[in-house]
């Protein structure tokens, strides 16, 4: 993705609908790169197309979350995909972040990825090194994510190294925090049965709160975000040994 594409994001990220036009004058490019930018973004599910323009998509819907603060959230990916080894057996649930960290580990030749969210295993449809074990459950059709009971059980069946995990909020007294009801219980026993809990998250969400806690900081081993995180967050996660990965 060039620099011109992420300026496209940028300035559709406020959920609004930009023309062709628009976005051409404020580019100073002209409408047949804008029209061929629109495309290859749209092929990489990050906007969908009007008819004139384009706009992000539904709230709850990963690629549209993947589109705001595109950068940051590319930056975390690639850090996150540094923390995994080859042979590992990792668990990612669902997120924008999460989805892009997927993207950057199709190029492991031998890793096995559990995910409990259908939209992060299709990044994986082009990785043949990469074994993807997608746990059932009630399918959230906005988010793809499968919640429920029975994630539970497939939790006590398998085991994994690290988990990877997003975020809708934290706060150094409650940890992570997240909206939905039924993933905050999923996220719950993701994070009590990890032997390693990574967080990734823009900066945005820190301070901000959720619905209810899913981690408190006593589980939390590492956490990816941004350059945007506050000074003071940076030294209390620090002091209270959490790894912490500024990008």
């Amino acid at each position: 993705m060039n620099q011109r594409q992420e300026e496209i994001l940028r300035l559709i990220s406020s959920g609004r609908e930009e023309s062709v036009q628009d976005l051409s004058e404020k580019l100073k490019v002209s409408l047949v790169t804008i029209r061929s930018d629109l495309r290859s973004l749209e092929d990489e599910g990050l906007l969908l197309r009007t008819r004139g323009g384009a706009t992000l998509r539904s709230e709850d819907d990963i690629a549209r979350r993947m589109g705001i603060r595109f950068a940051e959230k590319q930056r975390i990916a690639r850090e996150a995909a540094s923390l995994v080894s080859e042979g590992e057996t990792i668990f990612l649930e669902a997120g924008s972040c999460i989805a892009l960290a997927a993207r950057e580990l199709c190029r492991f030749q031998h890793l096995n990825v559990m995910t409990n969210n259908a939209f992060v295993a299709r990044q994986f449809r082009d990785a043949p090194g990469v074994r993807v074990i997608l746990l059932g459950g009630e399918f959230q059709k906005d988010s793809e994510t499968m919640v429920g009971p029975m994630i539970g059980a497939y939790l006590k069946y398998y085991n994994f190294s690290k988990a990877f995990l997003g975020m809708d909020g934290f706060t150094l007294e409650e940890g992570a925090m997240g909206r939905d009801m039924d993933r905050i219980e999923v996220m719950t026993l993701i994070s009590s049965a990890a032997e390693e809990l990574v967080l990734l998250s823009d900066s945005s969400k820190f301070g901000r709160k959720g619905l209810r806690s899913f981690a408190p900081l006593s589980l939390i081993r590492s956490i990816v975000t941004d350059e945007g995180l506050s000074e003071e967050y940076r030294r209390s996660l620090e002091d209270r040994k959490v790894d912490l990965h500024i990008v």
